[in-house]
C-alpha cells in the first residue's frame, strides 16, 4: 500500500485496491539513495530505521524525503514495513542556499582586501580573516591574541572604549544600539602605524538583541599620505618649504585675531639685493639656489615660535610672536649678519635688505604690512 500523497510527491502512480507497482517505486530512487533503500528492506520484525532519500519525479525534477520506517511482524507470521515518508525538498533546497551562502561569505572574508573581525560581547575576538597580516604583519591568530593597547596607540583606543560604553549603555537602556564609522590608527609588526577607516556594526539576533560585533577596517594610511602631501603643497612654497604667500597671510591674521590686550608682535620684511643680476649673470638655477639657502638661514636664525613665508619672488616675511621692535631689530641684524659673512659659493656674499614693525594698537594687517614695507624701502635707499 502507499498513501495517494506519492501520486502527488513523487509521481508514482497509485490506483486504489491496486497492488503497488515495487519496480515504479524502485526505478525513480536515486542510485546514491538506492543503497540506504536496500538496507531498509532487509530490517528485521521490531529494527526501526530512517532514511533520506532522492527521487526522479514523473516531470523530471528531483524530489527528497525523510522516511522512517520499522518491520513488523503480523499474526500470520508474514512481516511487513511501515512508514510515513515526508516531502522535504523545500528544506533540501534551504540549506542548499545556506551552505552556498556561507560558503560564498566565507570566501569574500579569506579573500577580502578590508580587516573583516568579529568581537563577542565580552570583549574577546572571535574571527578575523587574513587581510590583517598585510595590512598589520601579524597573523590571524596572534591579532585575535592582542588586547586593546597593542592593537592601537592611547588615543584610539580611547575612542573605542567610548563607543563600546555608549553601545552597552543604549543597550542596557533597550534603545537602537550605535554603530561606528571613522579614522583609526594601528600599530603594525614593524612598529609602524596604520591609519585606517573603521566600520563597527551591531550584530541582533531575531529578537533585536545584540549578539556581537561585526567590523571592517580598511587600510586609508596612502591616502591619508596623499592627503597631507596635497596639503602640504598647498601651504608651502614648493622651492623653499617654507610657508607660501597664502598660508603666510593666514597665520598672520590668525595672530592678530587672537591677539590679547598688550601682547607684542612684530614683522620683518627681506629682499635679497640684487637678486635680478643673480639671475641675469649666473641662470636661474643659481638664483633658486640662493632662494632655498637664504630660507634655510633664516630658519636657523630664528625662535622657535617665530613663522617665516616667502612672500614673494625674492621678499620673505617674519612673524616674531611676542617680539617687542628692539628686539626685533636685533633680531633682523642677525639674520643680515648670517645672510653677509658666509659666501654662496661662487656667487659670493650676497646681502639682504630688512625692514621692521611693530604692530599698533587697533592696526589692521594691511595696514601693518604696509609699514613694514616702506621701512624695507627705506632700508633700499639708505644703501641696503
Amino acid at each position: 500500500y502507499l498513501g495517494s500523497a506519492l501520486q502527488t510527491r513523487l509521481g508514482i502512480p497509485v490506483t486504489a485496491g491496486a497492488p503497488v507497482d515495487t519496480e515504479a517505486v524502485l526505478g525513480r530512487i536515486d542510485p546514491e539513495s538506492a543503497d540506504r533503500l536496500n538496507e531498509t528492506l532487509m530490517m528485521s520484525p521490531g529494527q526501526e530505521m530512517t532514511m533520506d532519500g532522492k527521487w526522479r519525479h514523473v516531470d523530471g525534477r528531483s524530489v527528497h524525503s525523510r522516511a522512517w520506517m520499522r518491520a513488523r511482524q503480523r499474526p500470520d507470521g508474514s512481516v511487513i514495513q511501515e512508514g510515513v515518508v515526508l516531502d522535504i525538498t523545500e528544506l533540501r533546497e534551504v540549506e542548499t542556499e545556506l551552505r552556498r551562502s556561507e560558503e560564498r561569505s566565507r570566501l569574500l572574508a579569506e579573500n577580502a582586501w578590508e580587516v573583516i573581525w568579529t568581537m563577542a560581547m565580552d570583549g574577546s575576538i572571535t574571527y578575523i580573516n587574513p587581510a590583517v597580516e598585510r595590512m598589520r604583519g601579524f597573523t590571524p591568530e596572534e591579532a585575535m591574541r592582542q588586547s586593546p593597547e597593542e592593537i592601537q596607540p592611547p588615543e584610539s583606543a580611547a575612542i573605542g572604549a567610548d563607543y563600546y560604553q555608549r553601545l552597552f549603555a543604549a543597550i542596557e537602556a533597550g534603545t537602537e544600539p550605535p554603530t561606528f564609522r571613522g579614522e583609526q590608527e594601528y600599530y603594525r609588526k614593524d612598529g609602524s602605524i596604520m591609519t585606517g577607516e573603521l566600520q563597527v556594526i551591531p550584530h541582533r539576533d531575531a529578537t533585536g538583541q545584540v549578539i556581537e560585533l561585526i567590523g571592517v577596517t580598511r587600510d586609508i594610511s596612502e591616502r591619508k599620505a596623499f592627503e597631507a602631501e596635497l596639503r602640504n603643497l598647498a601651504v608651502t612654497d614648493t622651492l623653499t618649504g617654507v610657508w607660501n604667500r597664502r598660508q603666510g597671510t593666514e597665520l598672520l591674521a590668525a595672530d592678530l585675531s587672537t591677539r590679547q590686550a598688550g601682547q607684542v608682535l612684530s614683522l620683518l620684511m627681506l629682499d635679497i639685493d640684487h637678486f635680478k643680476a643673480i639671475n641675469d649673470t649666473f641662470g636661474h638655477q643659481a638664483g633658486d639656489h640662493v632662494l632655498i639657502e637664504i630660507a634655510s638661514r633664516l630658519r636657523r636664525s630664528l625662535r622657535g615660535n617665530d613663522m617665516v613665508a616667502r612672500w614673494g619672488g625674492e621678499e620673505f616675511i617674519v612673524l616674531l610672536r611676542d617680539c617687542a621692535l628692539s628686539d626685533a631689530r636685533r633680531l633682523a641684524e642677525d639674520i643680515r649678519a648670517a645672510i653677509a659673512e658666509i659666501p654662496f659659493g661662487v656667487l659670493g656674499s650676497l646681502t639682504v635688505s630688512i625692514g621692521a614693525a611693530e604692530i599698533r594698537e587697533d592696526e589692521d594687517l594691511t595696514s601693518w604690512l604696509g609699514r613694514a614695507d616702506q621701512a624695507l624701502y627705506r632700508a633700499k635707499r639708505a644703501g641696503r
